[in-house]
């Protein structure tokens, strides 16, 4: 089992591709489990983290930033790795991808009911969360901050992570796959969260 690495950036931060470097890399990485937002209690909670984790080396995507201090406190060795953009790029590119969907898990989050309409709490939260974690991690050598544009690559990761074979090949960037252009239009924006709304009931 390989030395545990967590990404806590929230998503649109890069995460996919880092989720994909670290597959090429050879990790088993978990990601969403909305699972984590059910406890109230915080020993069931870290209890059921362990339990799903025993068998994955890395975990990315939501919620799993929102729990970086348990993940610490279960695993303080573990690799920690901040993903971030700047924000108002950040927002747009969520605001693009998920539109108005109502999604329940994204609201119990976020606290309103979608992306559209509601950029200052959106944008209050992402940078509440980054400044929070770049605090809790100041002078912890297993700490990590990758910015997209700035440092995401394999040397910086592979040095970070103590592989010495870095891979030749490009750094993964899932937005270059066609699929993840199209909420780039809105028509395709508009219809999908209308048929998201209407099927979930939402």
């Amino acid at each position: 089992m390989k030395q545990k690495v967590f990404v806590i950036g929230f998503q649109k931060t890069g995460t996919t591709s880092l989720d994909l470097a670290l597959q090429r890399l050879g990790y088993k990485v978990y990601c969403v489990d909305k699972n984590l937002l059910k406890f109230k209690k915080t020993g069931e909670l870290k209890n059921y983290i362990q339990n799903t984790l025993e068998n994955w080396d890395a975990v990315q995507d939501m919620p799993w930033p929102l729990f970086y201090q348990e993940l610490y406190e279960l695993y303080p060795d573990a690799k920690f790795i901040l993903t971030i953009r700047e924000t108002d790029d950040w927002f747009n590119s969520v605001k693009r991808f998920f539109g108005s969907i109502r999604i329940p898990f994204h609201q119990k989050i976020y606290q309103v009911p979608c992306a559209e309409g509601y950029e200052n709490e959106y944008k209050t939260l992402f940078e509440k969360h980054n400044n929070e974690v770049l605090n809790f991690f100041k002078n912890k050598p297993n700490f990590l901050v990758m910015e997209m544009g700035v440092n995401f690559d394999y040397p910086t990761l592979c040095n970070f992570l103590h592989i010495e074979t870095i891979p030749e090949d490009a750094f993964p960037h899932a937005r270059n796959n066609k699929k993840r252009q199209l909420p780039n239009y809105k028509l395709y924006r508009d219809l999908r969260s209308f048929y998201w709304n209407y099927k979930k009931n939402y």
